[in-house]
């Protein structure tokens, strides 16, 4: 069991295998549940249409809000509580005794906490101790009785920025916190998560508070299927190799594939001259600097794909306001396809090539391009 050691005074508290397809059962897209999100997520902006490089925050802007319908803990302070090697749940309910507070707390094994003259206002005390203890809770004032919880729902307000409330999904999505439901009118995210995901969440927030840059991905998708006897991809490279992947292989320029950008239709003409394109997914994801966003392909296109539960995963270090170091992944069926290190100035794009999608010849080509977004704080 894992013991850990609580602060001896609180400050405050921060905020690949497919099972068989019963005929049976009818499957229903990713488009039609994702309705409210496509929109924004499965388009590339106009160019009289771009994203602000430029959002105004405040802290007040981002709140969790617990969804048990529990009460607030009685206003009482703490003075000098002392514990040893004890579960969680036994440290709460000797904490919470003199306040006539019961515990309930499900059978299980919980972390062993220790702790020496503990201070400060209850519900502080309570917080931390719960957070140093795995768990989650709720109180109930009319029973007077805590209960202990692994997981609960949390609501998570955001700024009414498009930009912000995608940002925080894709991160969240790239943390693997996946029960998520979104409500696009209210900008507020629902979740279903454990202690650890809940601070994941709030460290998330904080990111974006202090940090001050966002990074948006504009990606594209196409199938390339070659022409008989036009040498494929030595013919349209020119012996450049890019950045050589277990499979594929990087391509990175100005320009380089995008074909919504007038100024890079020359290498798709290229392309061309040795394959036939295919457009498949037009969209968009925005990450947090450090943290890493996730691209759901399917939830974008209409087509059926050869690889169930496509996404493209990034996790991007912003070095500068004119250079980034991005970690790309594609992933199927939650196993890797493949992955590549790249570093770019942002006006460059980056082009995944010789990706194979399992049907005869045919390979996809992703192009990925990115753009800086800064926060300021109000009154800055």
């Amino acid at each position: 069991m894992r013991i850990k050691h609580v602060f001896s005074v609180i400050i405050g508290i921060g905020l690949a295998c497919q099972a068989m397809a019963d005929p049976n059962v009818r499957r229903v897209s990713p488009a039609v549940y994702a309705d409210a999100e496509m929109p924004f997520r499965c388009m590339l902006p106009s160019a009289d249409k771009q994203i602000s490089n430029t959002i105004v925050l405040t802290p007040d802007d981002f709140s969790f809000v617990p969804l048990q319908n529990g009460d607030m803990l009685p206003r009482y302070a703490v003075n000098g509580y002392t514990f040893h090697d004890k579960p969680v749940d036994a440290v709460l309910g000797g904490l919470l005794e003199s306040a006539g507070i019961k515990v309930l707390a499900p059978r299980t094994e919980y972390t062993l906490l220790e702790g020496q003259n503990v201070k400060g206002e209850l519900s502080a005390v309570v917080d931390q101790l719960a957070e140093a203890g795995d768990v989650l809770y709720s109180y109930k004032d009319s029973t007077k009785t805590l209960t202990l919880l692994r997981r609960a729902e949390y609501a998570l307000n955001v700024p009414k920025n498009k930009v912000v409330l995608m940002a925080v999904l894709d991160a969240l999505r790239g943390s693997e916190i996946e029960n998520l439901n979104v409500d696009w009118e209210k900008y507020q995210i629902r979740m279903i998560v454990s202690p650890e995901e809940l601070q994941k969440a709030r460290k998330l927030v904080r990111q974006i508070l202090n940090d001050s840059y966002l990074l948006a991905a504009d990606i594209e998708a196409y199938q390339a299927v070659p022409y008989p006897n036009a040498g494929g991809w030595q013919g349209v490279l020119n012996n450049s190799t890019g950045i050589v992947a277990s499979i594929g292989r990087a391509m990175v320029g100005r320009p380089v594939v995008l074909k919504s950008k007038t100024s890079v239709e020359s290498f798709l003409n290229k392309v061309e001259s040795a394959y036939a394109l295919t457009p498949l997914v037009a969209g968009q994801a925005v990450v947090p600097n450090g943290w890493q966003m996730k691209f759901n392909v399917n939830e974008c296109t209409n087509n059926t794909l050869p690889y169930p539960n496509m996404a493209v995963v990034m996790k991007t270090r912003i070095k500068d306001q004119s250079s980034e170091r991005t970690q790309i992944t594609l992933r199927a069926a939650n196993a890797t396809l493949s992955s590549f290190e790249v570093s770019s100035s942002l006006n460059q794009e980056v082009a995944l090539i010789g990706i194979p999608t399992n049907v005869g010849d045919a390979e996809f080509i992703f192009a990925i391009k990115f753009n800086l977004i800064r926060f300021i704080q109000k009154g800055e």
